[in-house]
């Protein structure tokens, strides 16, 4: 569902990872927001295989995962 949020820049298949450049003070939300993923569609954050709260501060090197919402889960945040 996320796939299409991708950098075109990014090269590789669309679930490929990719870098990106983090800016001071980035969260998931902020990061969600700069990949102009809309308010709502990221759920769920993973940093270096760990869930973490939306609002965790991100650092360069971090391995991120955003999840979109689940069949049957909670609301957007």
């Amino acid at each position: 569902m996320l796939q299409q949020y991708k950098p075109k820049t990014a090269g590789g298949a669309p679930h490929h990872p990719f870098s990106f450049a983090l800016e001071a003070g980035d969260t998931a939300v902020s990061l969600a927001a700069r990949l102009d993923i809309p308010p709502g569609m990221v759920t769920a954050v993973a940093v270096n295989q760990t869930a973490v709260p939306l609002t965790t501060p991100l650092r360069p090197g971090d391995q991120i995962s955003l999840f979109p919402p689940s069949v049957g889960g909670s609301s957007p945040r």
